[in-house]
Protein backbone atom coordinates (compact mmCIF):
# COMPACT_ATOMS: atom_id res chain seq x y z
CA UNK A 1 0.00 0.00 0.00
CA UNK A 2 1.26 3.58 -0.55
CA UNK A 3 1.20 6.32 1.26
CA UNK A 4 1.40 10.36 0.75
CA UNK A 5 4.35 11.88 2.39
CA UNK A 6 4.51 15.63 3.10
CA UNK A 7 8.03 16.65 3.43
CA UNK A 8 6.85 20.40 5.36
CA UNK A 9 10.20 22.13 5.09
CA UNK A 10 10.21 21.69 1.38
CA UNK A 11 6.49 21.68 1.03
CA UNK A 12 6.52 19.11 -1.25
CA UNK A 13 4.47 15.44 -1.31
CA UNK A 14 5.61 12.31 -2.86
CA UNK A 15 4.14 8.75 -2.20
CA UNK A 16 5.69 5.72 -0.35
CA UNK A 17 5.05 2.32 -0.19
CA UNK A 18 5.00 0.53 3.17
CA UNK A 19 7.06 -2.00 1.98
CA UNK A 20 10.36 0.76 1.40
CA UNK A 21 11.85 2.68 3.73
CA UNK A 22 11.16 6.91 3.83
CA UNK A 23 15.16 7.49 2.35
CA UNK A 24 14.28 4.78 -0.36
CA UNK A 25 10.99 6.17 -1.88
CA UNK A 26 12.15 10.20 -1.46
CA UNK A 27 15.61 9.94 -2.46
CA UNK A 28 14.73 9.79 -6.17
CA UNK A 29 13.99 13.42 -5.07
CA UNK A 30 17.75 14.89 -4.74
CA UNK A 31 15.55 18.18 -4.01
CA UNK A 32 14.13 16.55 -0.86
CA UNK A 33 16.73 14.39 0.51
CA UNK A 34 20.20 15.13 2.15
CA UNK A 35 22.41 12.15 0.59
CA UNK A 36 23.73 9.77 3.46
CA UNK A 37 24.89 6.35 3.94
CA UNK A 38 21.40 4.56 3.71
CA UNK A 39 21.57 2.70 6.25
CA UNK A 40 21.30 4.42 9.95
CA UNK A 41 25.30 5.14 10.40
CA UNK A 42 25.61 8.72 8.97
CA UNK A 43 22.70 10.33 10.87
CA UNK A 44 22.06 12.45 7.73
CA UNK A 45 18.35 11.73 7.43
CA UNK A 46 17.33 12.48 10.68
CA UNK A 47 13.42 13.78 10.62
CA UNK A 48 10.75 15.09 12.53
CA UNK A 49 7.22 13.06 12.20
CA UNK A 50 4.54 15.85 12.78
CA UNK A 51 1.65 13.25 12.00
CA UNK A 52 1.27 9.59 10.73
CA UNK A 53 1.90 6.15 11.41
CA UNK A 54 5.10 4.31 10.80
CA UNK A 55 7.09 1.37 11.92
CA UNK A 56 11.41 1.75 12.43
CA UNK A 57 14.32 -0.56 13.15
CA UNK A 58 16.42 -0.41 15.22
CA UNK A 59 18.10 3.22 15.91
CA UNK A 60 21.55 4.38 15.81
CA UNK A 61 22.19 5.46 19.43
CA UNK A 62 24.92 7.84 18.15
CA UNK A 63 22.61 10.24 16.28
CA UNK A 64 19.41 9.28 17.83
CA UNK A 65 18.62 9.29 21.20
CA UNK A 66 15.95 7.69 22.96
CA UNK A 67 14.44 10.94 24.43
CA UNK A 68 14.50 11.88 20.71
CA UNK A 69 12.88 8.57 19.32
CA UNK A 70 10.33 9.11 21.86
CA UNK A 71 9.63 12.86 20.74
CA UNK A 72 9.35 11.05 16.89
CA UNK A 73 12.71 12.08 16.23
CA UNK A 74 13.69 8.72 13.98
CA UNK A 75 15.94 8.29 10.50
CA UNK A 76 14.44 8.06 7.24
CA UNK A 77 16.76 5.33 6.14
CA UNK A 78 15.30 3.36 9.03
CA UNK A 79 11.60 3.92 9.34
CA UNK A 80 8.48 2.62 6.64
CA UNK A 81 5.57 4.40 6.44
CA UNK A 82 1.86 2.65 7.78
CA UNK A 83 -0.13 5.90 6.86
CA UNK A 84 -0.06 9.41 5.39
CA UNK A 85 2.87 11.06 7.16
CA UNK A 86 4.16 15.01 7.50
CA UNK A 87 7.76 15.18 8.46
CA UNK A 88 10.61 17.64 8.13
CA UNK A 89 14.37 16.50 7.65
CA UNK A 90 16.19 18.22 10.71
CA UNK A 91 19.41 17.38 10.16
CA UNK A 92 22.35 19.47 9.51
CA UNK A 93 24.94 18.86 6.86
CA UNK A 94 28.04 17.97 8.11
CA UNK A 95 31.07 20.07 6.28
CA UNK A 96 34.75 19.29 6.37
CA UNK A 97 37.05 22.60 5.77
CA UNK A 98 40.45 21.91 4.22
CA UNK A 99 43.12 24.57 3.81
CA UNK A 100 45.14 23.76 0.74
CA UNK A 101 49.14 25.41 0.90
CA UNK A 102 50.68 27.24 3.72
Amino acid sequence: MKHNILVKNKDKERSCSEDKNLMSSLSVCTDLVPRGCHNGACGVCKILVHNGDYEKTKMNRKHISEEEEDSNIVLACRTFPKSDMEIEFISKPKTQLYTIGN
